[in-house]
């Protein structure tokens, strides 16, 4: 019966993640029927539609899951090796360096290869994973402490991007893009610079994955066990700095993201942190879709940041685990 559940849960994922795309193709200021979307897809001239399909829409679709799943799983990375449910890579200013790094780009301080901006706010993330895991390998920590300094360091990083963009009179727009996260105007050669990261990342993950269920019974156990958490931790974080901070890079903050997911996850598919990680990638990737189709067309031609929406969706969810388990 398990295995049918996950036959059925997977099978209602993929409906919606069909249901979200077509939604993302055939809506938005200028509104397209099945017959432009099919002259679009397997005509070989160039139309409006086939510009609006292949150059505008679609490049935003898949980079919204892409990304939506990275930030997720960083999540799922971040809550399981720290044992803490509050993880998320901005909450716990993992991204904000790579926050920084954006702000930097948009303000024109540095002006590089996107691929090699994208690196540097990879090093970054990294640079902030690496504090927050000497933070988490104390033993006594307790989950409230590391959430504070996490949201401290993230804090500190938001107000350095926001001085930044302000010195340099970046437009409202443009640092709204950065700080609250947007997927408008993006190209298929961004989401090309994000696929090393996400498979450098999902590799890493596969290469420690069958140490996090003892990882989460503590480091002491862990060790009786033959399993090194330090190192397995470090190694966790870094993967986990890989995929949000190159995700930042192209969409600028998603915050909450990889808090709610895992949660959400956890509900629907039960306590095995396998599934979960697994699962945690689609659901992310839909929440990140559907997100970006509410910003892009509640107030259109207007879009609100990406960011905003999730935001707005994951704070009731942030506020009640702060209540359970602060």
């Amino acid at each position: 019966m398990k295995n049918y559940r996950l036959i059925y849960i997977s099978l209602f994922l993929l409906i919606l993640v069909i249901f979200g795309f077509f939604i993302g193709v055939l809506f938005g200021p200028t509104n397209l029927s099945f017959t432009d979307l099919n002259d679009a897809i397997f005509s070989k001239g160039i139309s409006p539609q086939s510009t609006i399909v292949w150059d505008i829409r679609m490049p935003r679709i898949f980079i919204a899951i892409t990304i939506g799943a990275l930030l997720a799983l960083s999540g799922s990375i971040i809550q399981v090796t720290t044992r803490n449910p509050l993880g998320d890579p901005q909450l716990f200013g993992i991204t904000g360096g790579a926050l920084i790094v954006n702000a930097l780009v948009i303000s024109g301080k540095i002006n590089l290869d996107p691929w090699i901006e994208i690196t540097l706010g990879v090093l970054a993330s990294i640079i902030g994973a690496i504090i927050i895991y000497f933070c988490a390998s104390r033993e006594d920590l307790k989950i409230s402490t590391l959430a504070i300094i996490g949201f401290s360091l993230g804090a500190m990083c938001v107000a350095i991007s926001t001085g930044i963009m302000a010195y340099s009179r970046v437009f409202t727009q443009q640092a709204l893009s950065v700080i609250g996260g947007s997927t408008a105007n993006l190209n298929w050669d961004l989401l090309y610079n994000l696929l090393p990261f996400m498979f450098i990342g999902i590799l890493i993950v596969l290469f420690i994955i069958n140490k996090f269920d003892i990882l989460i019974l503590g480091d002491q156990i862990s060790k009786n066990l033959g399993v090194d958490s330090k190192k397995t931790r470090l190694i966790a974080l870094i993967a986990a700095a890989i995929m949000s901070g190159s995700s930042v890079g192209i969409v600028g903050s998603i915050g909450l993201l990889g808090l709610i997911t895992p949660h959400i996850t956890r509900i629907i598919i039960g306590n095995n942190i396998r599934k979960i990680m697994l699962y945690s990638l689609p659901i992310g990737g839909l929440i990140m879709l559907y997100s970006d189709q509410i910003s892009r067309l509640i107030f259109m031609p207007n879009e609100v940041p990406v960011g905003l929406v999730i935001t707005i969706l994951g704070a009731p969810i942030m506020m009640y685990l702060s209540w359970r388990y602060l």
